[in-house]
């Protein structure tokens, strides 16, 4: 009798460390998107979530897809920065980054090389840029978000008159549709590289018309507002740039743009140039994009630490409003090659991204 008391005890005992080693394997399980999303729905309460999203290990899609997403479900903008700040502190302890808009092949975003020592990029790969800022003893960086270009026949006269134009809107929409189909049908989140940057040209949405000689090409981000804000109406921003293919730093500088949200707050409009229909379709660097690039640029001061690394300080407090980092070619004359642009590739790359904040 006891022999059997002792083999039940025993097995007992077997069964109680198997199912706390299975909860401890699924307990370090990363925190991702779709966990956040999950605790949302079933009502826990917002400081609960905040806790989880600090003490847990993550794997969060803070592009600008995913935030997107967050928001239509529901996720509160206190949960998300405190998911950008997790992502950000990932990629600061040398994490590996989920994917790689515009290098096929790898899944997330993350930043640029060339930043300082002990800053967030410091170990970041060399592929795309960082921006970051002081901010309460910390260093956040600001997320890369990649624009989505679309043709209007509208002449670009002003950013805030292409923002109230309604078939622009509709071009906008419709493309954001086409991306989020494509990324399903591809079976991932992410897609291909044309389609995972979101910064492919949409030029067959608004062709309803016979073919123009010259179109108007806007940029713009998805959504109403930035995740980011910023405590300071006159931050400085710590930009680097350094070692991209493609790219030779010193024909580039950050700026300041102030962003034009549409009257339906689904997106806002980085920037606008003409050009022929098929400019996005040329190897050959012949697109002088900025040479007529039509954005509300603010006066800022760019004090250059190096190639590819400089800090960027509003010259004057900025008004309240939506905003976004951005990299220029110092030389307005500069020629694109259109493929890179609609490719997301070298410079196109650089012209592509803007990284948002807003100002309260």
């Amino acid at each position: 009798m006891r022999r059997v008391k002792f083999v039940l005890t025993l097995i007992l005992m077997l069964g109680f460390f198997a199912a706390a080693s299975i909860q401890a394997q699924q307990s370090s399980k990363p925190l991702t998107n779709e966990d956040v999303i999950s605790m949302v729905k079933n009502l826990l309460p917002e400081s609960v979530i905040l806790s989880a999203v600090k003490t847990n290990d993550t794997d969060f899609d803070v592009s600008a897809i995913g935030l997107i997403a967050l928001k239509k479900a529901g996720v509160s903008a206190k949960v998300m920065e405190a998911m950008l700040s997790a992502a950000n502190n990932k990629k600061g302890a040398g994490g590996t980054p989920a994917s790689a808009p515009g290098n096929p092949g790898t899944a997330g975003q993350a930043p640029n090389a060339g930043a300082l020592a002990g800053s967030p990029a410091a170990a970041a790969p060399a592929w795309q840029p960082t921006v970051s800022f002081p901010q309460g003893g910390t260093n956040p960086n600001l997320v890369a978000e990649a624009t989505e270009i679309v043709q209007t026949k509208s002449k670009p006269t002003s950013l805030n008159s292409l923002a109230a134009d309604q078939a622009l809107n509709e071009a906008l929409n419709l493309g954001t549709q086409a991306v989020q189909q494509a990324m399903m049908k591809s079976g991932s989140a992410i897609g291909n590289s044309a389609v995972s940057s979101g910064a492919n040209i949409l030029g067959g949405i608004m062709n309803r018309r016979p073919k123009q000689a010259k179109v108007t090409y806007v940029w713009a981000l998805t959504g109403g507002s930035s995740a980011a804000s910023v405590d300071s109406n006159r931050p400085t921003f710590e930009v680097n740039y350094a070692g991209i293919p493609g790219v030779t730093a010193d024909q580039f500088e950050p700026v300041i743009v102030k962003l034009s949200p549409t009257p339906q707050s689904n997106f806002r409009l980085v920037g606008a140039t003409e050009a022929a229909t098929t400019a996005e379709q040329s190897a050959q660097q012949d697109w002088p994009i900025y040479s007529s690039f039509v954005e509300n640029r603010v006066t800022a001061t760019v004090q250059k630490v190096s190639p590819g690394h400089s800090q960027l300080t509003p010259s004057a407090a900025l008004a309240p409003g939506q905003y976004a980092v951005a990299l220029r070619p110092a030389d307005k004359s500069h020629k694109f090659s259109g493929e890179e642009v609609a490719k997301n590739q070298g410079e196109g790359l650089l012209f592509n991204y803007a990284w948002s904040f807003s100002v309260k």
